[in-house]
């Protein structure tokens, strides 16, 4: 059957149009040849006619119109030749007839036929009989004897008859339209396959190349239009095909790229409606929406900084650079670097985001590490110059205060060179310099050991340094011996010098998993929660007056988090106002297995 809707229209067409000649032809021969068995019935029943009235009239009965004779005559030649026969007399009264009792008919001589017949040689009629519910094609003629009009015999046929021929003729143009239908479905399957099935195999390739970019191989050897037509498609999507191959290709290696980037991307069209927004967009802006591409960049981000200067660059046509925070999630510092997409007019802007947080913190932190260096020497820098400048003016000669000047110089040259070996130190450990020798260190030494150092300088404040261990055997981390010295040493250190009140200092460690957490807990006067986040900075102090009373470089908490972080360990604080502090250094654990 057809495969195509073009393929349907030929068939229909072919058939409508085959349909419509058969029933011109059906109707003309069938009006011709009804005309022509018409005119044949009639001669049959002028033949008829004709036949009995040579009957009537050869009789030598000299009564010719007897009722009973013309009766018997009617009614055998009614049986030999199938035909309504019926005589009447000139006054129009039946003699005889081969359907109806005569005497039981009504006058006849005004019916048309006979009126005809008076006429001429024949009349005709077609008349319906009532009672036999049929249709008569009527032929009646006078019957003259000696000049004078004595009857009329009238012949009838059927109209059924007449029509019987056009139900042959219509079972041939029948059989004839089945053929030309059939001759149209062949036709139109040829035309089909030579004209129509390749345009829908094209038709099934484009598709298919429009939706999944596969090409479909379609085979056409033919040298016509629709042969050149496929050949040519061929070529042109091998073209586009091997073109999106690349395009992909090329599109994957821009979102990997963006997605890799630590600066967000930005790009919105002349109407600031977003076009593209990389992953670091979204993390740097807190965008939470799952899809940002096609909304206006005000209502995705919420922040007037970036349309002003979209605005910016549109007008200008030049690149602009700003700089804004954003405080969701947390606070960040963002640089903006606007540009103009190509074209004219302009089609939309690039915005380029830099987080340029950690940038403005160690800003911060070196304009606070040189004032506070500067600080931190100038202080002893400047005792030991007045001493010495007093010594020099005659106080040497004064033996009652030349030693307490004397013993002056000694403590700010000896924190002056503690400050600098801490900053040595903790430079080398910044910056990776420091050599250590990373080995099974045992904890319970080291504690006992820092304990130890400090226990005379705890009991000049009235404070018990307590050591203990939630291990029954002995615990072994992987670090520097002498670094993991110095970090206990340095806690154990401040929580005697700031536990304002005499009370205990404990030393506490226990495994944790493959970690050892080793703890220093005072009761001294806290550390308040905005400041815990900074406590390990450099030179950072709570409390500056205090801690300078107290001695020490300011330093000794960011020496511990940069070795505890060397070890692969870290340092946490737990801490609150009056109520004491908890620092707590985890570094991993040794394998070493003891007795």
């Amino acid at each position: 059957m057809v495969r195509s809707r073009i393929g349907t229209y030929i068939l229909l067409l072919v058939v409508a149009l085959s349909f419509v000649t058969l029933v011109a032809m059906t109707w003309a021969a069938g009006r011709e040849r009804q005309a022509a068995v018409r005119q044949e019935r009639i001669r049959n029943l002028e033949t008829a006619v004709e036949l009995v009235k040579a009957s009537v009239l050869n009789e030598e009965d000299p009564n010719l119109l007897d009722e009973d004779r013309l009766q018997r005559h009617v009614k055998r030649y009614a049986a030999e030749s199938g035909f309504y026969l019926t005589i009447i007399s000139d006054g129009g009264r039946v003699l005889a007839d081969s359907l109806y009792p005569p005497r039981r008919m009504e006058n006849q001589r005004d019916l048309s036929e006979f009126r005809d017949a008076d006429a001429r040689k024949f009349g005709y009629a077609e008349r319906l009989l009532v009672d036999q519910d049929v249709t008569m094609l009527m032929v009646a003629q006078r019957v003259v004897h000696d000049g004078n009009t004595i009857a009329f015999v009238r012949a009838g046929m059927t109209k059924s008859n007449l029509d019987s021929s056009g139900g042959a003729i219509a079972l041939v143009v029948g059989c004839i339209a089945i053929g030309t239908i059939i001759a149209g479905v062949v036709l139109t399957r040829i035309v089909e396959t030579k004209a129509v099935d390749p345009v829908i195999d094209l038709t099934d390739a484009c598709d298919a190349l429009a939706e999944n970019g596969e090409m479909k191989h379609l085979w056409n050897s033919s040298r016509d239009e629709l042969g050149q037509l496929v050949r040519h498609f061929q070529a042109m999507a091998l073209a586009v095909t091997q073109r999106e191959t690349a395009l992909r290709d090329q599109a994957n290696r821009i979102e990997t790229v963006l997605g890799s980037m630590v600066e967000g991307v930005l790009a919105v069209n002349s109407d600031r409606v977003v076009l593209l927004a990389n992953h670091a967009v979204r993390r740097l802006l807190g965008i939470r929406v799952d899809k940002v591409e096609g909304r206006p960049l005000i209502e995705v981000t919420r922040i007037r900084a970036l349309d002003q200067s979209v605005q910016q660059a549109m007008t200008t046509g030049e690149a602009c650079s700003t700089e804004f925070e954003v405080s969701s999630p947390y606070r960040r510092v963002i640089n903006i670097q606007a540009n103009c997409l190509p074209g004219d007019p302009c089609p939309g802007v690039v915005l380029v985001l830099h987080d340029m947080t950690e940038l403005r913190r160690l800003e911060n932190l070196r304009r606070e590490f040189v004032a506070n260096v500067s600080h931190e020497l100038k202080t002893p820098l400047a005792a030991i110059r007045a001493y010495a400048e007093t010594l020099h003016m005659g106080a040497v000669d004064d033996a009652e205060n030349r030693d307490y000047f004397l013993g002056q110089i000694t403590d700010q040259s000896d924190r002056l060179h503690d400050l600098i070996m801490d900053m040595l130190q903790l430079a080398r450990v910044e910056a990776g310099q420091e050599v250590f020798d990373i080995t099974d260190v045992n904890v319970a030494d080291i504690a006992q050991w820092s304990v130890d150092s400090l226990r005379d300088k705890a009991a000049a404040k009235d404070i018990r340094l307590v050591v203990e261990s939630a291990e029954d055997d002995e615990v072994y981390v992987r670090a520097d011996e002498e670094g993991l010295r110095t970090i206990v040493g340095n806690l154990v250190d401040n929580a005697v010098k700031y536990s304002g009140k005499p009370g205990d200092v404990l030393v506490r460690w226990k495994t944790e998993g493959d970690q050892v957490a080793i703890s220093v807990q005072d009761h001294g006067i806290g550390i308040p929660q905005e400041a815990q986040d900074r406590i390990f900075e450099r030179f950072f102090r709570v409390d500056k007056a205090r801690s300078r009373e107290m001695g020490g470089t300011g330093l000794g908490l960011s020496i511990v988090k940069h070795l505890a972080s060397s070890f692969g360990g870290g340092v946490d604080l737990e801490s609150a106002p009056d109520e004491g502090s908890v620092f707590t250094v985890r570094l991993k654990r040794s394998r070493v297995l003891t007795n």
